[in-house]
């Protein structure tokens, strides 16, 4: 039997570290939300920035509208450990991650729930405008002139997909809090979370989509996200490794093999080009031990060892977008 709506408490955690210029807008999209009941958690990751003055003054003004629980980090944590923090106190029966720069539609959860509670599916996602300091403004998934997605989107099993590429974007996650919580919540070891709750939630659970541009990104050059494959010093690139390792001993099909062996392919080889040398010969090793040896091997192999640096040019390209 279909459950009311209302009965389901949604926790919407929101971490900020130095996003002042962006805080309000994202606490003002969840005091929007259609949805209700919601519990927001606001999580100051230890900012230098006027990020702390924001959140007091928006907690000043709205803190009685909704209700809310703030934490502030006098240092910077792990975002994995800070947000796991916060959900340890949390009630709702779903979860939100919203990062301090993103902010929603005000049916986001509303659109969410509705397709959850009509679905087996454990976690919702959606399309997302993905915003760059350039004013461009694009959709994760291409559109027509409806704001449909033109191409065919992988839900229900989407374990292999979300292996091979970076095919969900995290933003517009809505996952059952429970699910989140069974699977032990964001990893601690990692110094990111995305990629690796995407295949661990996948693993064990359904997917379902919205088709609606719900979820607003911003693509802002020194974000987390934007530090992947930093030059010569990325410190997202090891729990990549890490995560990668950890599917290596989930997966089982030939077409889940395969989603690896491409999915390792492509880190090996932006570690490569952006002088992440040792990391390279690493992902190289845990290629060699689970496939055959080939050309596109053989090429980052020695490329990694004689440590050519081509990383300046592939930081002008990977650059053009904030241009």
């Amino acid at each position: 039997m279909k459950l009311k709506e209302e009965k389901h408490l949604v926790t919407v955690i929101c971490t900020c570290y130095n996003q002042g210029d962006y805080v309000a807008q994202a606490l003002n999209s969840v005091l929007e939300q259609t949805h209700r009941p919601i519990e927001l958690f606001i999580v100051d990751n230890g900012s230098t920035d006027h990020s702390r003055l924001e959140i007091n003054l928006w907690l000043d003004a709205n803190a009685e509208k909704i209700p809310t629980k703030s934490f502030y980090h006098e240092k910077p944590m792990n975002y994995c450990k800070a947000f796991n923090q916060a959900f340890a106190k949390s009630k709702g029966c779903f979860l939100v991650d919203l990062a301090a720069d993103d902010f929603l539609d005000s049916r986001h959860l509303e659109l969410a729930l509705a397709h959850l509670q009509q679905s087996n599916a454990k976690v919702y996602f959606s399309n997302a405008l993905e915003h760059f300091p350039n004013g461009k403004v694009q959709s994760f998934y291409p559109t027509d002139k409806e704001g449909k997605a033109k191409v065919p989107i992988v839900e229900g099993d989407v374990f292999g997909t979300v292996i091979k590429r970076y095919a969900i974007s995290s933003p517009t996650l809505v996952m059952e809090a429970n699910a989140f919580r069974s699977v032990g919540a964001y990893d601690e070891n990692l110094s990111y979370e995305d990629f690796d709750i995407l295949v661990r939630m996948a693993a064990k659970y359904s997917f379902v989509y919205g088709d609606y541009l719900t979820v607003n990104k911003r693509i802002i050059k020194d974000s987390l996200s934007q530090q992947q494959y930093k030059s010569r010093n990325s410190q997202l690139l090891p729990s990549t490794l890490i995560v990668c390792e950890k599917i290596a001993g989930m997966v089982k099909c030939r077409s889940e093999k395969e989603a690896l062996r491409l999915r390792l392919l492509h880190e090996i080889k932006h570690a490569t080009v952006s002088a992440n040398f040792d990391i390279a010969l690493k992902m190289l090793k845990l290629y060699k031990t689970l496939y055959p040896i080939n050309l596109w091997f053989l090429l980052y192999y020695s490329w990694s060892k004689i440590k050519w640096d081509l990383s300046a040019g592939y930081e002008k390209w990977r650059q053009r977008s904030f241009d």
